[in-house]
């Protein structure tokens, strides 16, 4: 993951990027936004802000960017920021305050000159006559390398907090609706309800090593990037989930320390509610050290510091109306296991129906498994199969359909398998028994992220659909996670729901039916009896 000490969201760190490439050479024009090669350009097309805006007022894209992008800076920067964003990125938006305040022509031209360095100089050089003409308290001029080196950037990243803001409401186009599919799709739009979701999981600080390879034991070898930011399952099925749209309250603990605040600001910056966290004094951060190949796949050693760090039962107890008032409850190991076996229960009994329970077996337990009873209360298990090896039946080498056909038996209603390649297999009670869904190839073969967009959009679709699970809302999900998996390079790879139907409208995909498989084994496996929980 991308270094973020600085606690700015992901979506806002794309922004800043974006802005950054921007206002070289000649700044933020019309000409480079409408450059469809532009990588760059793309983030800022990409907002529902600038949708909504082109809509209403029925202008292209780029023009609708540059009109969006000129309303934030002129009425969301504050003091000199507004100043510094003009001439950086050369908008020129208070070209006509400053002629009628008697600033000189050349230097209102120059501040939209096509070189930035220039735009730069004219800018020092006339800081507090800049400042007076809007109205502005003048203020000691900053160095060239303070604009440069740090000014410039919290401009920047201010700018893009503030249009990420507007990704829920822009000027003069509040009442737009911007559709999620195209007009000729026959899917069905979410629900107009957002989905009240709980996530009950770990939540830590990732310290991560990008290299091309282990060293041998005994040798070392230089990384060449390195990066720090929150992580665990628990806070990225939240984040995944919220950027779904659905509102998702955390059940974690955090310590509170410098990480814990970091990881609290974060959450709270991707639209998690943390009304529900348990903070712990006097205690540390959980880490997790990752290190992660070129093509996204990793390895990881985690320090939980359960001792210091933990929920417990009593935590839990507490929940019972908030779980009650949800429509999905997601849970990984992450927790202790009679927390989690005692949270299922809570579940089980809090509503009728009781909220959907999605449980991620990661990190599996040392030497123990969760109980049957526990397995009877879980509506689906998202997996992957190295996860499962103490759930096959005893005395016989690991084998993923006999292993799924074992947990069925003991309770799990849906078992989803996700395969090292994308896609996943589906063994289920329901009437649409076992199938497959495929996968969208992608370069990348990142997978510490890429589940927890799965669980969320399992989720999501679910609660779309009123509960009734099918071949649709598994390949939905499945879209999701090879969302996460491509965008593997993005700061923050979550997709929302527009990618999850873009990337779907382009695929032609159909899930296999295995039915006769599930029911074949099924068979065969009865006559061996019912399986013996475990305890």
């Amino acid at each position: 993951m991308t270094n973020r000490t600085d606690m700015v969201s992901p979506d806002a760190l794309v922004l800043t990027h974006a802005l950054e490439k921007l206002r070289a050479r000649d700044g933020l024009t019309h000409s480079r936004l409408e450059n469809s090669r532009s990588v760059e350009a793309a983030p800022l097309l990409g907002l529902a802000a600038v949708r909504r805006y082109a809509a209403v007022h029925g202008t292209e894209l780029p023009q609708a960017a540059l009109d969006v992008i000129k309303e934030c800076v002129r009425e969301n920067l504050r003091g000199s920021q507004c100043i510094v964003a003009d001439a950086v990125l050369g908008l020129g938006i208070f070209s006509e305050t400053y002629t009628r305040n008697s600033i000189e022509a050349r230097v209102v031209s120059a501040l939209h000159s096509g070189l930035l360095g220039r735009r730069r100089s004219v800018l020092l050089s006339n800081w507090r006559q800049l400042n007076e003409a809007l109205g502005l308290t003048p203020v000691e001029p900053p160095s060239d390398r303070a604009l440069r080196g740090t000014i410039e950037r919290e401009v920047l990243r201010e700018l893009a907090r503030q249009l990420i803001r507007r990704e829920e409401y822009s000027l003069g186009s509040k009442s737009a609706v911007i559709p999620y599919v195209a007009e000729n799709s026959s899917r069905k739009t979410p629900m107009s309800r957002p989905g009240q979701v709980i996530v009950v999981g770990g939540a830590v600080m990732d310290v991560t090593f990008h290299t091309k390879d282990v060293p041998p034991r005994g040798t070392s070898t230089e990384a060449y990037a390195f990066g720090r930011a929150p992580g665990g399952k628990g806070l990225w099925q939240a984040v995944a989930a919220a950027r779904l749209g659905l509102d998702v309250a955390l059940v974690a603990a955090v310590a509170e320390d410098q990480f814990g605040r970091e990881i609290v600001d974060f959450l709270k910056d991707e639209g998690v509610d943390t009304s529900l966290l348990k903070v712990v004094s006097d205690a540390h951060t959980p880490f997790t050290g990752v290190i992660e190949f070129e093509m996204g796949d990793s390895i990881a050693i985690n320090w939980p510091n359960r001792s210091e760090v933990h929920l417990d039962i009593r935590d839990v107890d507490r929940l019972g109306q908030h779980f009650a008032a949800c429509d999905a409850v997601l849970l990984t190991f992450e927790i202790p296991r009679e927390t989690l076996e005692y949270a299922l229960a809570l579940i089980n009994g809090v509503a009728d129906p009781p909220p959907i329970a999605i449980v991620t077996p990661g990190q599996p337990y040392p030497e123990t498994r969760i109980s049957g009873q526990a397995l009877s209360q879980i509506d689906y298990l998202v997996a992957q199969p190295w996860e499962l090896g103490r759930y096959g039946p005893p005395d016989r080498q690991f084998d993923v359909d006999a292993t799924a056909r074992q947990l069925l038996a003991y309770g799990v209603e849906t078992l989803c398998v996700l395969a090292p390649s994308g896609g996943c297999n589906i063994y289920s009670e329901t009437p649409l028994g076992t199938f497959t869904v495929p996968t969208f190839p992608s370069a990348y073969l990142e997978w510490s992220t890429a589940r927890d967009a799965y669980c969320a959009a399992l989720a999501a679709k679910l609660i779309d659909s009123g509960r009734k699970f099918s071949e649709d809302v598994a390949l939905w999900a499945s879209t999701a996670m090879s969302a996460a998996i491509a965008d593997h390079p993005l700061p923050n790879p979550l997709p929302d729901r527009r990618r999850v139907e873009q990337l779907l409208e382009r695929s032609r995909f159909k899930v296999n039916s295995r039915t006769a498989q599930l029911s074949d084994a099924a068979e065969a496996y009865s006559d061996q009896g019912q399986p013996s929980f475990p305890h």
